[in-house]
């Protein structure tokens, strides 16, 4: 049994569209799987040919779970695939009411301390390795995620790469909105891939919506936001879009 899984948490909400992103999800999984194939996987061509689990696979096992669960109980789906194509899914039971996460205002976040390098591999899938972000968590003080939160202390880490551009924090993409220089409306904008970062499946919804764009976003460029009070928001597939403010 390999050690890296990859790993997907997916929100089942029976009030709200049922499974939501599962092609996203399912898509980012497969990719990674395939892209990192050669490195992990003991048998690389029988994994791609005869292991690797099919979207419908995938499907008709997230299914079972969400049964398990409760097919009326709002749930978060934590989807682990290893290199020998063993698909494990765990359910946790969530409030059934959606609730804003940031319902008494932003969010606090606060600027990781060093760069991460951006060539790290495990910044570009989603999976059990996770140890550059804990790296940068630990390095703020800041306990796992899902630990209690004291009141206006710090939610998570916003990373940057060595160029001095913001990447993500440790469980979120981030945007913020500023002016378009040619037509001077507000739009918001979203670091790149090549920054280093996962690309989320609520960013790929965003993106494709033309809800958010993408370019390179500096330290500098995010403290000048900071100081003129420009609005800033993470985003991911179970929390949805939230406000943040950034504490450097």
């Amino acid at each position: 049994m390999t050690t890296v899984h990859l790993l997907e948490t997916i929100l089942y909400d029976p009030n709200d569209g049922g499974v939501f992103l599962e092609d996203y999800h399912f898509d980012r999984m497969l990719s990674s799987a395939k892209e990192l194939a050669p490195s992990y996987a003991l048998d690389k061509e029988k994994f791609l040919q005869e292991l690797i689990p099919t979207p419908s696979e995938l499907s008709h096992k997230l299914e079972g779970a969400i049964n398990n669960g409760g097919k009326d109980k709002r749930q978060r789906l934590r989807v682990l695939l290893d290199f020998e194509g063993d698909v494990t899914i765990q359910s946790s039971q969530l409030p059934s009411e959606t609730k804003s996460f940031a319902v008494d205002g932003p969010i606090i976040v606060v600027l990781d301390s060093e760069p991460t390098l951006k060539d790290n591999i495990w910044l570009y899938h989603k999976t059990t390795q996770r140890e550059v972000y804990n790296a940068a968590r630990t390095r703020q003080g800041l306990g796992p995620v899902g630990a209690p939160v004291e009141a206006n202390a710090p939610f998570d880490v916003l990373m940057y790469n060595e160029d001095n551009e913001i990447m993500e924090t440790s469980i979120a993409n981030i945007a913020i909105e500023v002016e378009n220089p040619e037509t001077g409306k507000l739009e918001w904008v979203t670091p790149p891939a090549a920054s280093g970062l996962l690309c989320g499946t609520m960013r790929r919804k965003l993106l494709e919506e033309g809800k958010i764009h993408e370019r390179v976003i500096t330290v500098e460029e995010l403290k000048r936001a900071a100081l003129a009070n420009k609005k800033m928001k993470c985003f991911n597939s179970v929390r949805m879009e939230y406000p943040v403010s950034v504490k450097f």
